[in-house]
């Protein structure tokens, strides 16, 4: 049976923070929401956090990957909901996460929607909060940096239909690269529907690099403007790392 909402997890040695984000979906489960787990071929205890909540999870698959973009992409083939969402195995939603969008979607049409975005909560390692993210998808402020807040998006399975897979060239950034393949019809939620921990991979020097080598590739902005915006971030990443900027 197709489900309105499917959750994609991709998994690797997750066993940290899985059992976290599983029991914040679990509580908010209902049959038109679909669970997928896909796994890279875990070596730790994530595939035994998996099987402990399996009754709750529709689809499990654990193999050997290409890395995060292959198994979504792998999800996507296994997916049946009308919308799809990734969400990190070191994220998880907050308590009435899942009534947000099921109201934003019986009060709002879904003809011509690509994606409807939402905030996010950011927490650092030990959960502390830090502060909100995301803004309302705007094309000209995403051609220059990934201001909408990914992991609490849903995306219209007809985007994919369209526009294709992941493109697995990007191992940090392919989210952003299928995102600027299209002008988008965006709706937007404002309400954090999820928490999003720091400390993946977008956020470091290789992270910018690829992104300014997305931009690249889509020729999203001019190449000088890219340099710049290269720069700045690299010149933000090491004030952080100094303290100096939170």
């Amino acid at each position: 049976m197709k489900k309105i909402i499917s959750i994609i997890i991709a998994t690797y040695n997750a066993e940290k923070t899985l059992k976290r984000c599983l029991s914040s979906i679990i509580a908010q489960k209902n049959d038109q929401l679909e669970l997928l787990i896909i796994d890279g071929g875990s070596v730790d205890r994530t595939m035994d956090i998996v099987k402990d909540a399996s009754q709750s999870i529709d689809v499990i698959v654990s193999e050997p990957d290409k890395g995060l973009y292959d198994a979504w992409n792998k999800a996507l083939r296994l997916a049946t909901g009308e919308w799809i969402m990734f969400l990190g195995a070191d994220d998880y939603l907050l308590e009435g996460a899942i009534d947000e969008y099921w109201n934003y979607l019986k009060t709002h049409t879904w003809e011509g929607v690509d994606i409807i975005t939402a905030q996010s909560q950011l927490i650092d390692g030990q959960g502390k909060y830090l502060r909100i993210l995301g803004n309302p998808y705007n094309i000209k402020e995403f051609r220059r940096y990934m201001k909408i807040s990914h992991g609490s998006t849903l995306h219209n399975r007809t985007l994919f239909d369209e526009l294709g897979d992941f493109n697995l060239s990007f191992k940090i950034c392919a989210d952003y690269e299928f995102l600027l393949r299209k002008n988008l019809n965006a709706g937007y939620i404002e309400t954090p529907t999820i928490a999003m921990q720091i400390g993946g991979m977008s956020n470091t020097i290789i992270g910018l690099w690829e992104s300014f080598q997305v931009k690249r590739y889509r020729r999203s902005i001019p190449l000088p403007l890219n340099v710049y915006y290269l720069i700045k971030g690299i010149i933000g990443y090491y004030m952080r790392k100094a303290r100096v900027v939170n």
